[in-house]
Order: structure tokens, then C-alpha cells, then sequence
């Protein structure tokens, strides 16, 4: 019981940051935003909808993927716009950042970070791919000491990505 109601409030805190990301930083510098089509992605094996944001949540890994569609920008753009005054406000560390290709053949780019909540370690990937119409934005948020068991399986998902099924 009480893992149970730890297990809840660790997912529910790590919800409540990334909700905030949305609205801290990118205020300024970000296109219009809208929920992508979830099925532009194949989540991993024990990732489910959730009606708390548009995307997948794995309760048992306090593991999430929010999806997002954005407008009228690219990728290239986007991830210029994450310098380092966005991630000292957001409290991210840059791990790594890399070029991204999927199975489909789009491009993309992305943001590997680490940061701290409530005394816990998290990984967040930002992963950008798309055109110059329309990009297809996975925040992906996991704990660190399951990067070994989640990594894998989250990078299989983001080649899935198929932004042929975006809006």
C-alpha cells in the first residue's frame, strides 16, 4: 500500500513538471502547439494512454511520453531555441545531443537531460523530427535508475515515429 500511494506521488509530481515545461521557457520562443496524433508513435511494451496529457504513461516505471505537434517551425529552429538560460530556468542538465532518423526516413533531432525532483534523479529526452510544416515533439521523462531496463526500448519507439500520421 504504501509503494503504492510513493509510486503515485512520484508520477504525479514528475506530471506536474512536465506540464510546467510547456509554459516555462518556451513562451517565447515556441510555434503553436497542439496534441499529436498518438499513433504517430508505437509506444513500448507497458506504456498506455492516459487521460491526464496526450500520450503514453508506464505507472509501473513512473515513465511517461507526452507528444505534441508543433506548427509553422522546424526542428533545426526548435532545438536552437533550447539554449542555456531555458535549461538553467528548467534546471536541466545537458547530457547529450544528437541527430535522430527514423524508420520512416524523417530527420530530427535530440536533447538527452538530467534533473532532480524531490531529491530523485529523472532523464528527460526531448526528441524534435519532422519538416518545415510541421514537427512532432516526444518529452519523454523516466527515472535514471531505470535507464539500463528503459532506454532501449524508449529509443525503439522514437525510430517508430511517423510524422506522415501528424495533423
Amino acid at each position: 500500500m504504501g509503494f503504492n500511494v510513493y509510486l503515485k506521488g512520484r508520477i504525479f509530481t514528475v506530471f506536474l513538471f512536465l506540464l510546467s515545461l510547456l509554459n516555462v521557457g518556451f513562451a517565447q520562443k515556441m510555434p503553436d502547439t497542439k496534441n499529436a496524433n498518438i499513433n504517430a508513435i508505437r509506444p513500448p511494451i507497458g506504456f498506455d494512454t492516459t487521460s491526464a496529457f496526450n500520450g503514453y504513461l508506464s505507472m509501473q516505471n513512473s515513465a511517461a511520453i507526452m507528444m505534441l505537434q508543433l506548427e509553422n517551425s522546424n526542428y533545426i529552429r526548435i532545438v536552437e531555441a533550447i539554449d542555456q538560460d531555458y535549461m538553467d530556468r528548467n534546471k536541466l542538465r545537458l547530457q547529450q545531443k544528437e541527430d535522430i532518423r527514423t524508420n520512416s526516413g524523417s530527420k530530427g533531432k535530440g536533447l538527452t537531460f538530467t534533473f532532480e525532483l524531490n531529491g530523485d534523479t529523472f532523464i528527460r529526452k526531448m526528441i524534435f523530427t519532422g519538416n518545415t510544416k510541421k514537427t512532432l515533439w516526444l518529452n519523454i521523462t523516466y527515472p535514471k535508475d531505470l535507464e539500463d531496463l528503459l532506454t532501449g526500448p524508449i529509443n525503439e519507439s522514437i525510430a517508430t515515429a511517423n510524422i506522415d500520421l501528424l495533423d
